[in-house]
């Protein structure tokens, strides 16, 4: 990695820390001269004690070195215990906030991104540089508040150690450099495959988190899939274990490297030094002084090297952080306009071209479509029509290739897009629960609603009675993931559950999307009864490929392959007698079963 980039990235990581905590800066100061000073204090205190013993042996002198080598000692690593304890708290304070950045992102990035496995590689990447102390972002900020000391105590110990010899000093220098590359090929060896490792970690964690999951429990025993899902998972961790077992491979080969250097270097020092008192008269204090000291200054530059070189490996991992946070932002509105306050709201597809990402495939193509104000729109297809995908473009969560979606002839970008996004109730075709309880999962917030007006919206979507059997009522959590004796709602119940959720959310504008798909005869032929009741004078937009479901609204669009076929109200179709009525006709046995069940 280029040198400027690891500063650029220091200097992100240090222009935040000022941000966010700078007082940081001077623990980190402190911290400097106290790590710095303490090695020496039992490197230079040997050389008095034996001088002394060596010598004139005196007993107050001998004890007046000890007593103020302990309490320098005590005061100096105290002082830095102190500091490093102080630093890891803000630390972490520092590492939360670049959590909560990262957060905030996977929050606000485009709805596309999540449908993307490259951006759900990156995201796990991204979340490894913080998600640790020890690896990424918290492993720099904590060598940054250790290597300042280092490397004062590096250029003190290099003194004096080329003060007694400089050929001793290379030959340290030399050594200590070939076992640091031999480790750096190792970290870089690693880092080349941090994108397979985390691929791998994603099929692994999916077909883990799939087994465990109360939700598929039915699936998996009904359909056997634990002999298809083991098999997966198998291969994703027999693919991990073989990419950190070649990590791990390298990492031996740098130690046997490191391990022979050390060998030679030791013969060399200890081979000097002996010669030294042999033939030049060396005293054994300073023999024990420089032969601490040389192995004090091969453990701090090597510490010195480990630190910048980690620095360096886990700045390239602040390289994907930065990198994550980067990508394309919604387009930004900077004078958003505000959104028109009325009771309805008319919607007009303009000239719509779209299709998904990385696909050359247009699911509409010059695709126009108006809903007036009030209006309750059918919108029926085949599936596969591109209903949903009407939806997602709607609402906001994909963008238009080309053309306009207009909310009262006002281009839908123009708009704040949380403000936006508050015109919507929408009970979407995948319904996702969460474990939280009941009243949570309606109204998406802790505090507590208006009771009345909840189960007024609870009845209307036609759970009232199943929330009568419960013991904890609306208090009841849901699923088994954080609540043992949670309850799991069969599917037409999770349907209700949605359309409770939009009925509370209130929105100018109501989509629902197969809104009756896991309900059965009964309760879809009275959510087709209140249907005017729940919408009210809203304009409300109804999908589904069940045609029985067009009768009860004003006008119905008939999608086909992307493209509007049919519009009209449904007496007018039938008439037209095209697409719609054959598919009517297909379908009208089972209206009529239906209708002779619920009479």
């Amino acid at each position: 990695m280029a040198v400027h980039k690891i500063l650029a990235n220091l200097y992100y990581i240090v222009k935040h820390i000022y941000q966010w905590k700078k007082s940081i800066f001077l623990s980190i100061g402190l911290n400097s001269v106290f790590y710095a000073i303490s090695p020496f204090i039992w490197i230079y205190v040997p050389k008095l004690l034996i001088d002394e013993l060596l010598g004139r042996q005196r007993p107050a002198r001998i004890l007046t070195i000890l007593c103020c080598a302990f309490a320098l000692a005590a005061l100096t690593g105290f002082l830095t215990e102190y500091l490093q304890g102080n630093y890891r708290m803000k630390m972490n304070e520092i590492r939360y906030n670049f959590i909560r950045m990262l957060s905030d992102k996977t929050m606000s990035m485009d709805y596309p991104y999540t449908e993307d496995p490259g951006t759900l590689n990156d995201i796990n990447t991204a979340l490894k540089t913080i998600q640790s102390p020890l690896k990424g972002i918290g492993l720099v900020i904590l060598k940054l508040f250790s290597l300042p000391g280092s490397l004062i105590g590096f250029f003190a110990f290099s003194a004096i150690i080329f003060n007694l010899n400089p050929f001793i000093l290379g030959v340290l220098v030399v050594t200590i450099i070939l076992s640091f590359f031999a480790m750096l090929q190792a970290e870089k060896f690693e880092r080349s495959q941090r994108k397979a490792q985390s691929e791998e970690e994603r099929k692994n964690y999916y077909c883990s988190s799939v087994l465990s999951d109360f939700q598929y429990g039915k699936d998996i025993r009904v359909y056997g899939l634990k002999s298809l899902l083991l098999p997966k998972k198998q291969a994703a961790g027999d693919k991990l274990l073989w990419i950190i077992n070649e990590v791990q491979n390298r990492i031996l080969q740098s130690t046997v490297i490191e391990a022979f250097l050390m060998f030679i270097r030791e013969i060399v020092i200890y081979g000097y030094l002996i010669y030294r008192v042999l033939f030049t008269s060396m005293a054994i204090g300073d023999f024990v002084m420089y032969s601490l000291a040389m192995n004090s200054f091969v453990t701090w530059m090597d510490t010195v090297l480990k630190d910048l070189s980690a620095i360096g490996i886990q700045s390239l991992y602040v390289s994907d952080f930065r990198e994550f946070l980067r990508k394309e932002e919604p387009e930004e509105v900077f004078n958003p306009i505000g959104i028109p306050d009325h009771e309805q709201y008319e919607l007009e597809f303009e000239k719509v071209s779209f299709k998904y990402p990385g696909s050359e495939k247009y699911i509409f193509k010059d695709f126009s479509l108006c809903m007036k104000g009030g209006q309750k729109l059918a919108l029926v297809g085949i599936n596969g029509a591109g209903k949903t995908t009407l939806v997602k473009l709607l609402t906001g969560l994909y963008r238009p290739v080309s053309g306009r979606i207009l909310l009262n002839g006002i281009d839908i970008k123009e708009f704040d897009r949380e403000a936006y996004n508050k015109l919507f109730s929408v009970v979407f075709q995948d319904i996702h629960i969460f474990g939280f309880n009941i009243q949570e999962n309606i109204t998406f917030s802790d505090e507590d609603a208006e009771e009345n007006v909840l189960m007024d919206i609870i009845n209307k979507a036609g759970l009232k009675e199943k929330i009568g059997t419960l013991d904890q009522g609306l208090k009841t959590n849901m699923l088994k993931i954080l609540d043992e004796n949670g309850v799991e709602f069969s599917g037409g119940e999770n349907q209700k559950l949605a359309l409770a959720r939009a009925l509370y959310k209130s929105g100018k504008i109501i989509v629902m999307d197969e809104p009756t798909a896991a309900l059965d005869a009964l309760a879809e032929y009275n959510l087709y009864q209140s249907f005017d009741e729940l919408v009210k004078q809203r304009t409300a937009i109804y999908i589904s490929h069940r045609l029985s479901s067009t009768r009860f609204c004003d006008v119905i669009a008939f999608i086909e392959n992307g493209e509007l076929k049919e519009y009209g109200t449904h007496e007018e179709l039938m008439e037209l007698g095209k697409s719609y009525a054959k598919m009517f006709e297909v379908q009208a046995v089972y209206y009529k079963e239906e209708e002779q069940y619920v009479s």
